[in-house]
């Protein structure tokens, strides 16, 4: 097989692999599985705020919201977001779950 046409089936391969992987991550947006950063949320991150504040502001919830629903006190969310305190990994796991992100999104 001449290079020129296995360059093509090779690119070809590439490009349908990375439909695939555009259908799938689609399909999970639309199952509620995932969803996307919108850029206000990047722009924040960049910032520099508290990633608690920033998407506990983008689930519209109040600090005290999140206390209840999350069971971690009001103050150590204001402590969190205040950057007084980091949160160990268990809190940052209920307020990650009760926000509907990945740890990750925390960190």
């Amino acid at each position: 097989m001449p290079m020129v046409e296995l360059k093509k089936l090779m690119d070809d391969a590439e490009m349908l692999a990375d439909v695939k992987a555009y259908d799938a991550a689609k399909a999970r947006i639309e199952r509620g599985e995932d969803e996307t950063i919108p850029l206000e949320i990047a722009e924040r991150r960049l910032a520099g705020e508290s990633t608690v504040r920033i998407w506990r502001e983008y689930r519209g919830l109040t600090q005290e919201d999140l206390a209840k629903a999350s069971h971690v006190s009001r103050p150590m969310i204001a402590a969190i977001e205040a950057r007084h305190k980091k949160g160990g990994i268990e809190t940052l796991k209920k307020l990650a779950g009760t926000l509907k992100v990945d740890l990750d999104h925390l960190a």
